[in-house]
């Protein structure tokens, strides 16, 4: 066990604000595709794969890159195996019944932004029609598609040839912004017409994108923008540009799905530019070994029961892929805990893969979150150690306005969510309560592993989530049996549980280094002492671009919901109105399937009281699947807001807009103060120091949505979205307005 004795960073005083644009970095080690008009030669797919191997042997680089018509030619190459699709289909069925929200998926409560999915029949549909598959590459696709339609980042099936050998590339000399320059709607600019470097060019002058591949740029963004997994479409449209918080280029730039072998921009000044889209090689090693689509087949989807060595596998334990934005290589040039190109902080954690940190700026600080995975009991430690030194040197200095950036943020261990909102109000009570689905999976494996006494043979069973004695009812009072936790409650023509809260009193549910993260939650056993409130709730403001899911979610569900602090979201899509403030996930607990499995294989193992029943229960329990999957998960657990029992829709499918929205301008995306300063001075410049709602976009503001939603309901031509998506709404998408290691620990 390491030893949780942590040191506290040296305050290095008051943090000057960037005064000029500071520019993206020059690539270093990924080769930049060149501007071309069309791809060099005819490709075989027969040969593909061999020429992709000769190409990464001959490469000197870590992650080299190919020609994503060379990389699609070879994927398209790789057999397809019919009995093991079949199997396959069948693990993700049963994985998808786990999945907290699937009847809602199927009928969704009205003024939910996104289309209906049968996540079920689409899968059985893909079985039907197992027959036409002619390539593995094609049914992964299709699969990860369906999947991606429930915009959930803890649910997912990405197989490997999906996306577990190349990522997808555009050139970044094309990687896009959404700016504003004069106070109106935005356009899209390529970010390099910004760089420092252009930006001193006298006589130039930044034009704007406007069109893509011959489509209007606009209408081209709207259509892939939905392929990412937020379920806001303000934030869908935010994660396709450049993020230098993030470190990434966005999704134009690292599509998810085959962007074709070309990329063409048309700027607004008659400029023209095709570009070769780029596979990036995710493992070399694995190259040596791959001449043709047989042996791809043979090193990257078929399993191996000794485990196979020759490719490297995803750590079960890491945030779901699908709330992860790569950093780009050429901007993440050395592994730290804050951004390129953000100013020096006052505190930060010491861990590089840790992003957050402290900051003092004129009258206010910013507390910048990008995430709250640790890989440690030691670095989640020192992520409590950090926010518990920038609020002690708030309060020393007598800063009184604090901003909580967590731009970016795609969650990770949920205790650290629950202590980051307690040590900011650490006389409340977090109210935050979940449940999951009343599955006959979910059921045995409950009602065995509840049997369970405590011992350290037992101990991850006994705390995992599949036992009562891991929970308190919404009294916070405890279960007294399985059958007491699972009714089960009736939502939506589904079953589930009855609600949960944690025992956060209860050494096992955070404190324990062995079976949970081991820090103690604020306000709690010997954290108990903390009673002062440091800041009033006025005085803090939580700053997002949608790109906030999972524990981020929980985190400013108990800020803004139980404890009033405002929200101000940045960017989204071109056109006047709110957006939400969480974009990504609200689900409160994403489970692996390889832990999953794993309990269901220990089940049938010691429960089983003859073959027979092993053999029924192997009919609906959760196996391996028949091919290696890079990514595997479900949205386990459903948050519910307090208040909202009754009608009990899933946080999920309500849509929480932000008390105010900012564009961002093309320089406030490579000078991350003036975004600081601009957020600060809308957040307490109004008259008497309150929200300057003049400075909001159009309709964005909270006075201005409560008179939309009052006109509304008199016959005003916004359409009122349902009682079961109640605070305030965001519009419908169409009207403009003029763990694997312990369950508990990831979400």
């Amino acid at each position: 066990m390491r030893s949780p004795i942590f040191l506290l960073p040296t305050l290095l005083g008051l943090v000057a604000a960037q005064t000029e644009l500071t520019g993206i970095p020059v690539p270093t080690q990924e080769p930049q595709p060149s501007a071309t008009e069309t791809v060099s030669g005819p490709i075989s797919t027969a040969k593909a794969c061999a020429q992709v191997a000769e190409l990464v042997s001959d490469s000197s680089f870590t992650n080299p890159s190919v020609e994503a018509e060379l990389a699609h030619a070879c994927l398209l190459s790789v057999p397809f195996v019919s009995d093991a699709g079949n199997l396959t289909i069948e693990m993700v069925r049963r994985l998808a019944e786990l999945q907290s929200t699937i009847s809602y998926l199927k009928s969704p409560p009205e003024g939910y932004s996104n289309d209906p999915v049968d996540i079920i029949k689409g899968l059985q549909d893909i079985q039907d029609n197992i027959g036409k598959y002619k390539d593995e590459f094609t049914f992964e696709t299709d699969i990860a598609s369906l999947i991606g339609q429930a915009h959930d980042g803890h649910f997912n099936f990405n197989g490997m040839a999906f996306n577990g050998a190349f990522r997808w590339r555009r050139s970044r000399q094309i990687a896009l912004i959404s700016g504003s320059q004069d106070g109106g709607i935005p356009k899209l600019y390529a970010i390099q017409d910004f760089n420092k470097t252009n930006a001193g060019n006298a006589g130039f002058t930044p034009s704007a994108v406007t069109k893509i591949n011959g489509e209007d740029a606009v209408t081209f963004i709207g259509k892939e923008a939905p392929l990412s997994t937020y379920h806001d479409p303000d934030t869908r449209w935010n994660a396709m540009f450049y993020m230098q918080a993030a470190e990434s280029y966005g999704y134009f730039t690292n599509p998810r799905y085959y962007p074709g072998p070309t990329t063409n921009v048309t700027f607004e000044n008659g400029t023209e530019h095709s570009y070769i889209n780029a596979a990036v090689v995710l493992d070399t090693s694995a190259w040596s070994y791959i001449e043709d689509g047989k042996t791809f087949y043979e090193n990257y989807i078929a399993p191996s029961a000794t485990g196979n060595s020759k490719i490297k596998k995803r750590d079960p334990s890491f945030p779901p892929t699908l709330l992860e934005h790569p950093r780009d290589i050429d901007l993440a040039l050395t592994r730290r805990a804050v951004p390129i190109n953000y100013p020096p902080p006052a505190v930060k954690h010491s861990a590089s893969d840790v992003y957050m940190g402290g900051y003092f700026i004129n009258d206010y600080g910013v507390l910048m979150m990008q995430t709250f995975s640790t890989e440690s009991v030691t670095d989640a430690l020192k992520f409590q150690s950090v926010i518990q030194t920038f609020i002690s040197e708030a309060v020393s200095r007598g800063t009184k306005k604090i901003i909580v950036d967590v731009r970016d943020n795609g969650g990770g261990k949920i205790f650290l969510g629950y202590d980051a909102y307690k040590q900011f109000f650490p006389t409340e009570e977090p109210q935050l309560q979940s449940r999951y689905r009343a599955a006959d999976a979910n059921d045995l494996l409950g009602e065995k592993i509840s049997t369970l006494s405590f011992n350290t043979r037992t101990g991850d069973l006994f705390t995992s989530p599949f036992n009562y004695h891991s929970y308190d009812d919404a009294d916070l009072k405890p279960f007294t049996s399985w059958d007491d936790m699972t009714p089960p409650a009736s939502f939506n023509n589904d079953r589930f549980t009855n609600l949960l809260r944690y025992n956060l009193s209860n050494p096992l549910t955070s404190t324990s280094d062995e079976f949970s993260i081991g820090v103690t939650v604020t306000g709690y056993l010997d954290r108990a002492n903390f009673t002062a409130q440091p800041f009033k709730p006025e005085n803090i403001v939580i700053l997002s671009n949608g790109i906030c899911a999972s524990t981020c979610s929980l985190f400013t569900e108990l800020m803004h919901t139980q404890s009033g602090v405002r929200t101000i979201a940045l960017g989204g899509r071109p056109q006047l109105g709110p957006m939400q403030a969480v974009g990504g996930t609200k689900g409160s607990l994403v489970l692996q399937s390889t832990y999953l499995a794993s309990l269901s294989n220990i089940v049938l193992q010691e429960f089983a009281t003859s073959q027979s029943e092993a053999d029924h229960w192997s009919g609906f329990l959760l196996g391996d699947f028949a091919i290696n999957a890079n990514a595997a998960s479900v949205n386990f657990q459903d948050n519910i807001r307090k208040g909202d029992e009754k009608a009990g829709v899933p946080t999920q499918f309500v849509n929480d807009t932000a008390d105010c929205r900012l564009w961002m301008t093309p320089q406030m995306y490579l000078n991350v103060s003036a975004v600081w300063d601009e957020v600060a001075a809308v957040a307490w410049g109004g008259k008497g120091g309150v929200l300057d709602e003049g400075k909001c976009v159009g309709g964005s503001a909270t006075s201005q949505q409560a008179a939309a939603s009052s006109a509304s309901v008199s016959g005003g031509k916004a359409k009122p979205t349902g009682k079961a998506v109640s605070l305030r709404q965001s519009q419908p998408e169409n009207v403009v307005w003029v763990v694997f290691t312990h369950w508990s620990v990831l979400v």
